[in-house]
């Protein structure tokens, strides 16, 4: 994890998130995929994409497929054919996204697993449970909502 001159391999980490990092464009259509109704469409998503990011329908389309080659998303045909198009569904939510990437951060960044990371870093010695974590997660959520 260290370089020869003691630097952390911050590039190391992200490809060690088992599949779960996600680039900036990953990011965006994942986020419309979860503020659309599932099953979702390429077309549904490039829809609601392209006026923020005029990206072309391929370029959504394969960024989906790749979200699905990391399990991130399910992909189901629409038909019998191979032309026929997919639908997607994600497998986790964004909730579940959060705290699993959260706690892989806290693995490979801090050496220890999220629920013991936290207290760490607050000061306290004890281990926060599970659902402390949401909690956290909630308390957070309604911040975040709030400043809006």
């Amino acid at each position: 994890m260290d370089s020869k001159d003691g630097a952390r391999d911050y590039v190391g980490i992200r490809k060690g998130l088992g599949g779960q990092s996600l680039g900036e464009l990953e990011a965006q259509i994942l986020d419309i995929i979860w503020d659309l109704e599932p099953p979702v469409s390429t077309t549904q998503v490039f829809k609601v994409m392209y006026p923020r990011r005029e990206l072309s329908y391929s370029t959504i389309m394969l960024t989906m497929a790749k979200l699905a080659r990391k399990g991130i998303l399910s992909q189901q045909r629409t038909g019998d054919k191979k032309t026929d198009p997919f639908i997607y569904r994600p497998n986790m939510s964004r909730e579940e996204m959060g705290l699993a990437l959260l706690n892989e951060v806290s693995k490979q960044v801090l050496r220890k697993p999220l629920d013991q990371a936290i207290p760490a870093l607050c000061g306290s010695g004890s281990k926060v449970s599970s659902a402390d974590l949401s909690k956290l997660g909630r308390l957070l959520a309604k911040q975040q909502a709030g400043r809006k």
